[in-house]
């Protein structure tokens, strides 16, 4: 075998096998600082550095790590100290040389992510071209197996803070009383960021002073121990600056502290905080990350009125964020109370897509729906509509509830016209890829039905039911493809404003009588 090929199967075999052994090592760690041990280990047997440093850049939900092994030290410190400062601050990579020695400072990144920088340092002789290829091939793999391990630590740390407002939700749920409900998220929060201390202090009623309002210990509260007096200046400090404050070594009587604002309504309304003791620990990234989950959901959960809350929680998937807003600031109103009242119904379903999704992937349908559905869902809760479920391709909708509004019967109407447009865009989008068109057919019903909150005590549905809500319903069963028809009910109200053509009395299921009804072409006032 010749000289030359012989020595790029030997230099082959030492890259496949380098790179072999990242991938193990990246396979069997979910720890960065032992992955870049790991690295490190295994640059060290392939290379022989005289100097090597694997250092990260300290990220939101990472904190930096600086992995060294060195026998040499080059004397120029200065150069090589700007040239990691180059590398980690611009994504630069160089090359620094002293006689017979040579440092490669590199940085390693992802699609523009700066993720650290490799220092690999020979002190007796320059890296060959052999040794640089190995360390490109190496780099290539280091840096994206880092990049994996970051987004894995950063998924891990989003979970850590669900569960958490998830365990400060069931807590404060289980807690009905206020005072209670501040103990447990206390509670809470000593075990999650593991303070020695802490209190959460609120506004006086005459809104002029913090008070203690929840400690973890007496002497927090008491207003003559030193720790409370030294507490109570962190928290003014802390509603000052209106935002987290985090401080370490303050004095002999505190060590480390963090604390955070609560507002409420773009006001803030106290401090929830931690501290240790002199000589231990601070709060890590971390702690500071789940501070924050734990304050911005006391917020809401705690210090929001728990029935207002309970419209919210209720109403948010039915209707758009401004009528929920407008329904919170129209006070006296049990929205959740079942009562009769005057609505107009809206029924909508896609003509023939059961028989379609039949002869489609599983994925195709799904992603059709969901985009109908999505389409259909934003105009009926923007025009100020309830959603009150899906059956299949099918919607269910109405309008007068739970704000009630006059006119819903030409609402409900306006509010067809624009899904039918916005679903024949969708149509045509469909059939560019090749997909099959299927159209709606709507009806509208108008009249008295029972709404509010109906169902048992394992689910709860905010619904109507009535004769009316049945009448729709038909009526969009009987609908062409492509059409809105109307009961007379609702052509009375808006025979002035709209456009529209009787068709022939309907026999519609389970109604005895034969139904006219109205086929809608356009609306002619768009005032509603």
């Amino acid at each position: 075998m010749p000289e030359q090929l012989h020595h790029e199967l030997s230099l082959c075999h030492r890259e496949l096998r380098a790179i072999y052994d990242l991938d193990a090592l990246r396979d069997t760690t979910d720890s960065t600082e032992t992955f870049l041990t790991g690295c490190a280990a295994i640059i060290r047997g392939v290379l022989q550095p005289d100097l090597l440093q694997l250092i990260t850049l300290d990220l939101e939900d990472c904190p930096a790590q600086n992995i060294t092994i060195e026998r040499w030290r080059p004397q120029d410190a200065a150069s090589l100290m700007l040239a990691l400062t180059n590398a980690l601050a611009g994504g630069e990579t160089s090359t620094l040389q002293e006689g017979d020695s040579e440092i490669i400072v590199r940085s390693l990144s992802v699609k523009g992510e700066r993720l650290g920088v490799l220092v690999l340092g020979s002190a007796d002789h320059h890296w060959s071209a052999d040794n640089r290829r190995l360390m490109d091939a190496m780099c290539s793999q280091i840096d994206s197996a880092m990049a994996g391990l970051r987004l894995f630590q950063q998924v891990q740390s989003r979970n850590r803070e669900l569960e958490t407002i998830y365990r400060l939700d069931r807590l404060i749920d289980a807690t009905p009383d206020f005072d209670q409900g501040l103990g447990a998220a206390l509670g809470l929060l000593s075990e999650t960021i593991g303070a020695a201390w802490s209190f959460i202090m609120l506004y006086t009623a005459e809104e002029h002073e913090l008070e203690f309002r929840a400690a973890s210990h007496a002497d927090v509260a008491d207003p003559c121990t030193e720790v409370s007096q030294v507490l109570r200046d962190l928290a003014r400090q802390t509603v000052d600056q209106g935002k987290l404050v985090r401080r370490e070594q303050i004095d002999q009587t505190i060590g480390a502290y963090i604390g955070v604002p609560l507002i409420l309504k773009n006001q803030i309304i106290g401090v929830f905080g931690g501290a240790n003791p002199p000589g231990t620990r601070g709060f890590s990234i971390h702690e500071v990350k789940m501070l924050n989950a734990i304050a911005s959901q006391m917020d809401t959960a705690l210090f929001e009125d728990r029935q207002q809350r309970h419209i919210r929680e209720t109403f948010a998937r039915y209707v758009s964020p401004d009528v929920v807003d407008l329904m919170l600031r129209t006070p006296g109103n049990d929205y959740l109370n079942v009562h009769r009242q005057q609505l107009s119904m809206l029924f909508s379903d896609m003509r023939g897509f059961t028989t379609v999704s039949e002869q489609l992937p599983a994925d195709v349908v799904a992603r059709m729906l969901n985009e109908h559905l999505s389409a259909m869902t934003t105009i009926i809760r923007n025009a100020g509509g309830t959603v009150d479920k899906f059956v299949g391709d099918e919607i269910v909708a109405f309008f007068g509830a739970p704000l009630p509004y006059e006119q819903h019967p030409l609402l409900a109407v306006q509010t067809g016209l624009l899904m039918q447009a916005r679903h024949n865009e969708l149509m045509t989008e469909w059939q560019k890829q090749g997909l099959p068109a299927v159209a709606i057919g709507i009806g509208i019903a108008s009249g008295e039905v029972v709404v509010g909150n109906i169902g048992s005590s394992q689910m709860m549905n905010y619904t109507a039911i009535g004769s009316d809500m049945n009448l729709a319903a038909r009526l969009c069963s009987a609908a062409l493809p492509n059409q809105i028809l109307v009961s007379q009910a609702t052509y009375d109200a808006v025979r002035e404003q709209v456009q529209a053509v009787p068709v022939a009395p309907l026999s519609l299921r389970h109604i005895s009588q034969l139904v006219q009804a109205y086929s809608i072409e356009a609306v002619l006032s768009t005032q509603a």
